[in-house]
C-alpha cells in the first residue's frame, strides 16, 4: 500500500471518527447552558488522550517536548480551540445539517489560506471534487434545513475557518511537532473556556451526564486529530480537509439513525446530497492511487 493511499484511509477514517460527535452532543442535557463546562472537560480529555499517546511514542522527553512552545504550536493551538467552540456553538444553537454544511466549506477555505500563506497550489482534480462535494451540500441546505438561530450558523462558519487554519499550521510543522499543536488545542480550550465562565460569574456545574458525553467526545476527537495529523504529511490542505468531510455524511447519518436516538430526519435531498459528497471523497482518493493500480493492471 503506498504512502499516499494510507494517508487517504487515515484522515478519512478521521472523518468517520468525528461524525458521532454531532451525536454525541445531540444527546446533551441542557446544551445552550452547559456549552462551556461542557468544553472545559473536552479540552482537558482532548489534552490528556494526546498526552498519552506522545508519552508512548516519545517516553520520557515528552515533558522537555512539550514546554518548547513555539508561535507555530501557539497558534494552531488557538485555531483549533477556536474550532472546538464554534463547532459546540453551533451544534447546540441549529441543525446537525446546518452545522456540517458550514464545515463542507473547510477544503476552500483551507487551500485559499494554504496557498496565501504557505504557497501550496491546490490540483484541478481536488478542485473539482471540492466543487462537487459543496453542490451535494447545497442540495442539503436545499431541503429547507435551515433551522435555529444566525447565530449558529455564524459559528458553524467560524469553526469551518478555524479548522481549516489549523490543517496549514498542520502542514508546516514536522512529524512529532505537529502533535503538540493538539495538546495546546485542549490545554486552551479549556482555559479560555474557563476564563469565560469566570467572566460571566458562571458556576461550574455540569450534569454527571454531560461529563460523560464530553469525555466521550473529547477522546472520540482526540482519536480523529492523532489521524488526521498523521494522514496530513502526504496530502495538501485542501485534500486533507476534503476527505475529512466523511464527517458530514455521518453526523447527520447518525443524527437521523433512530436507535441512537436524536431522529432528526433527513430529507430525500439530504440524502442525495450525502451521495454526492461521497461520490466526491471518492473522485479526490482515487488520484492518489493511480500509479499503484497502472502497476497492477501491468
Amino acid at each position: 500500500m503506498s504512502d499516499h493511499l494510507k494517508a487517504v484511509l487515515l484522515v478519512v477514517f478521521s472523518g468517520l471518527v468525528w461524525s458521532f460527535g454531532t451525536l454525541v452532543v445531540k444527546h446533551m442535557v441542557d446544551p445552550q447552558i452547559y456549552q462551556l463546562p461542557y468544553l472545559l472537560v473536552r479540552g482537558i480529555t482532548v489534552a490528556v488522550v494526546i498526552s498519552v499517546y506522545l508519552l508512548m511514542r516519545e517516553g520520557s522527553s515528552f515533558f522537555s517536548n512539550v514546554i518548547r512552545v513555539d508561535k507555530i504550536s501557539i497558534l494552531g493551538g488557538i485555531l483549533l480551540t477556536t474550532a472546538f467552540v464554534g463547532f459546540i456553538y453551533s451544534i447546540s444553537n441549529t441543525t446537525a445539517a446546518v452545522t456540517l454544511f458550514m464545515l463542507a466549506l473547510m477544503p476552500f477555505l483551507a487551500s485559499l489560506i494554504a496557498f496565501i500563506f504557505i504557497k501550496e497550489k491546490i490540483s484541478l482534480q481536488n478542485f473539482i471534487s471540492m466543487i462537487v462535494a459543496l453542490c451535494g451540500t447545497l442540495v442539503m441546505i436545499y431541503s429547507s434545513v435551515f433551522n435555529g438561530s444566525v447565530f449558529g450558523l455564524i459559528m458553524g462558519f467560524i469553526s469551518s475557518l478555524g479548522f481549516a487554519a489549523f490543517s496549514v499550521t498542520l502542514r508546516s510543522k514536522s512529524d512529532l511537532k505537529k502533535f503538540y499543536i493538539l495538546v495546546f488545542g485542549g490545554i486552551f480550550c479549556s482555559l479560555i473556556s474557563l476564563l469565560i465562565m469566570i467572566f460571566n460569574h458562571q458556576e461550574f456545574y455540569i450534569p454527571l451526564r454531560n461529563v460523560y458525553l464530553s469525555i466521550t467526545h473529547g477522546s472520540l476527537v482526540a482519536v480523529g486529530l492523532i489521524l488526521f495529523s498523521l494522514g496530513s504529511k502526504e496530502l495538501l490542505s485542501g485534500e486533507l480537509t476534503m476527505l475529512s468531510l466523511l464527517e458530514v455524511v455521518g453526523g447527520i447519518f447518525w443524527a437521523w439513525l433512530p436507535i441512537l436516538g436524536v431522529n432528526e430526519t433527513p430529507s430525500i435531498k439530504t440524502i442525495i446530497g450525502g451521495v454526492i459528497i461521497c461520490i466526491a471523497i471518492l473522485m479526490n482518493s482515487y488520484r492518489f492511487d493511480k500509479k499503484r493500480l497502472e502497476k497492477l493492471v501491468r
